[in-house]
C-alpha cells in the first residue's frame, strides 16, 4: 500500500489491484457513517474512441448517462430496493469526464460495498429494457431543458464550441438517445468499464489492508477487451462559435452568463496549479468580499447568485461569470470595465494573500466532507493530479501569476455572452 499524508494529518491508503483497478481508502475513526464511489475514467465527451489500435468507434451522444441509468437494473429487480433494506443510499452521476456510483450507509458498510462492486459490473441489457429507458430519459432531459440556470449554461457551451462533444447535453438529446442500441452501451461498457480505467474509493471508520482485501477478493475477473483506450476530440477552432445569443424563458428577472474558451493546455501539476490560479481570479471578480461584488451589488445589477468559475480538463478549458439581472446589458458594460482593469492594473498581493488564506481553510474543512474527498481522490487520480501537493502549489501562487492569467485567458476575442430574458406578458397567456 502507498499511503498518501493529508494536510488534515490522516492517511489516504492507495493501491493499484493485479487487475489495475486503483483503490482509495481513507479511514475516519469514530465515524458512523461509511462512503464508497466506484467510477469509471468515462463520461459523455468520450463519443469517438479506439482499444489498443483497433477501430475508431462513434457511438451516439449521451450514451455514458444511458449506461449509468441502466446498471441499478437487475434481472430480479433493482439496486435501490436492496439498498434500503440496509438502511443505506445509493447513487450516480455523470460528468463530461467521469461516471460515478456511490452509496452512503452507516450499517452493513462491507455488504453495500460488495453490491457496489456486484451491480456495477453486473450489467443487463435487453432490447426491451433499452427501449423503455429511453422514454424515461428523453423525460429527464425535457425536465432539465426548462431549469433556467441549465438552459443558460447549456447556451454558454453550445455557443463557446463549434466542434467539441462538450457543447452537447450530458444526457445527450432525444434523437441520440432514441438512436442508442443495446450494441452501443455494450460496446461503450466494455471499452470503458475494464478495471484499468477505473478507480474505487472507500472513506469511513474502516481497516485499510483488510478493506482493500476484501475489493480485491471481490472483485470479479474482467473479460471483456482491455488495454490503453484512445480517445478522438474533432479539430476545435480558436474563436467562439457565436459571440452573443439570447432566449426567453418563464423566468422573473433576466440571467446573464459571460464565458471565455482556452486553450486546453495543461495536465498534472500544471492543471492543478492553474486551476488554483484561475479560481483566484475568478474570486476577485465575484467573490462576496471582492470590490467589484459590493460594486454591482450597490448598483443593483446582480443578486446573490452572482458567482465565476473556472472549469477544466486536459481535453477542454473555459471560465464563466453571470448573474440573475434587472440589465443584461448594463451588468455587461460594469463586468467588462471590471475584468479590463484585472488584466491592465496590478492585482493587489493583499487581495490574492487574504483569497490564498481562504482556500488554505476550505481545503483543510473539505477533508470532512466524504463525498468530496472521495471524489476529489478519484477525479484527481484521472487526470494526473496529485492530491498532496494542493497547499504547496497554493501558497507558491504570486498576484502576478494571477494577473497575468487574467490578461492571457480572459480574451474577447474568444469570449461569448447568454441572456434569457422573460418571455413577453401575452406569451404567458
Amino acid at each position: 500500500m502507498e499511503k498518501i499524508k493529508t494536510p488534515t494529518g490522516d492517511t489516504v491508503y492507495s493501491k493499484r489491484l493485479p487487475n489495475g483497478l486503483s483503490c482509495f481508502v481513507f479511514p475516519r475513526k469514530q465515524f458512523l457513517r461509511t462512503y464508497g464511489m466506484l467510477s469509471t475514467n468515462y463520461g459523455s465527451i468520450d463519443l469517438r474512441f479506439g482499444v489498443s489500435g483497433g477501430d475508431c468507434v462513434d457511438v451516439p451522444a449521451g450514451i455514458a448517462h444511458f449506461l449509468e441509468h441502466k446498471l441499478f437494473e437487475e434481472e430480479g429487480g433493482s439496486v435501490f430496493s436492496r439498498y434500503a433494506e440496509w438502511g443505506a443510499s445509493v447513487n450516480a452521476f455523470t460528468s463530461y469526464t467521469q461516471t460515478s456510483y456511490l452509496f452512503s450507509t452507516t450499517e452493513n458498510w462491507e455488504d453495500c460495498l460488495r453490491l457496489l462492486i456486484e451491480f456495477v459490473n453486473s450489467p443487463h441489457l435487453t432490447d426491451e429494457n433499452v427501449e423503455k429507458e429511453k422514454g424515461i430519459i428523453i423525460q429527464e432531459l425535457q425536465m432539465y431543458a426548462d431549469y433556467p440556470s441549465h438552459r443558460i449554461h447549456s447556451l454558454l457551451l453550445e455557443n463557446l464550441y463549434s466542434e467539441h462533444p462538450v457543447r452537447l447535453d450530458i444526457g445527450g438529446t432525444a434523437e441520440s438517445v432514441q438512436r442508442t442500441t443495446v450494441a452501443d452501451l455494450m460496446r461503450c461498457y466494455n471499452t470503458f468499464y475494464q478495471p484499468g480505467n477505473m478507480a474505487l474509493a472507500v472513506v469511513g471508520d474502516v481497516d485499510p489492508a483488510q478493506t482493500l482485501q476484501m475489493i480485491e477478493d471481490n472483485y470479479p475477473v474482467w473479460e471483456q477487451s482491455t488495454g490503453p483506450i484512445e480517445r478522438f476530440d474533432p479539430p476545435e477552432p480558436r474563436q467562439v462559435k457565436a459571440a452573443r445569443v439570447e432566449e426567453e424563458l418563464p423566468v422573473s428577472r433576466p440571467r446573464y452568463l459571460l464565458g471565455f474558451k482556452h486553450e486546453p493546455v495543461w495536465q498534472g501539476e500544471d492543471l492543478l496549479r492553474q486551476q488554483i490560479v484561475m479560481s483566484l481570479g475568478m474570486r476577485l471578480i465575484a467573490g462576496r468580499s471582492s470590490a467589484s461584488y459590493e460594486r454591482l451589488y450597490a448598483e443593483d445589477l446582480i443578486t446573490d447568485s452572482f458567482s465565476a468559475y473556472f472549469s477544466a480538463d486536459p481535453r477542454f478549458a473555459y471560465s464563466a461569470m453571470g448573474s440573475e439581472t434587472r440589465d443584461p446589458d448594463a451588468l455587461h458594460h460594469a463586468l467588462s470595465g471590471i475584468i479590463n482593469e484585472l488584466k491592465t492594473a496590478r492585482v493587489s498581493s493583499g487581495d490574492v494573500e487574504r483569497l490564498k488564506r481562504q482556500f488554505y481553510g476550505a481545503h483543510l474543512a473539505s477533508y470532512d466532507s466524504f463525498e468530496y474527498t472521495a471524489n476529489r481522490l478519484i477525479s484527481n487520480y484521472f487526470r494526473g493530479i496529485p492530491s498532496d501537493s494542493f497547499l504547496e502549489v497554493l501558497q507558491s501562487v504570486t498576484a502576478d501569476e494571477v494577473q497575468a492569467a487574467l490578461a492571457e485567458h480572459l480574451d474577447w476575442e474568444r469570449s461569448t455572452t447568454v441572456v434569457i430574458r422573460p418571455v413577453n406578458d401575452h406569451e404567458q397567456e
